[in-house]
């Protein structure tokens, strides 16, 4: 208690009121990184493809979506979406047949339950996989 009377009685002698402090000292800048990655051979049995959304604090709302497409067919999708967390990651997998793959998604993050403050959206060009 007295550490913040001590802060409230400088942020009066600088000008500026305690809840001004403690709210511009309490809540850092939101800064996240979504990747999503191109499509990816495993072995000669799948195809794989994920998002990945990391935050450098807790956030209400972060997801990620992606889909996966052969040949402009779509083949599957993943997605998560949870509450309170920093970071958050799922993978999507498919078996492997050849063929030019690519993805589509996004990933967002959002601090108060309101619209998101970070997304980002991505679509991969297309990737010869053979399979082999």
């Amino acid at each position: 208690m007295r550490i913040l009377t001590l802060v409230g009685a400088a942020a009066l002698a600088l000008g500026v009121s305690p809840a001004q402090a403690a709210s511009t000292t309490s809540a850092a800048a939101l800064n996240c990184a979504i990747t999503i990655t191109n499509p990816t051979q495993l072995y000669t049995t799948s195809v794989y493809a994920y998002v990945e959304v990391s935050c450098n604090q807790k956030v209400s709302f972060i997801g990620g979506y992606l889909s996966l497409y052969r040949d402009g067919t779509f083949l599957n999708y993943a997605e998560i979406y949870q509450y309170n967390l920093a970071y958050v990651y799922k993978l999507n997998m498919v078996s492997c047949v050849p063929g030019n793959y690519h993805v589509m998604g996004y990933g967002f993050a959002n601090l108060d339950g309101g619209a998101p403050d970070f997304s980002q959206r991505v679509a991969t060009t297309p990737i010869a996989i053979t399979c082999t």
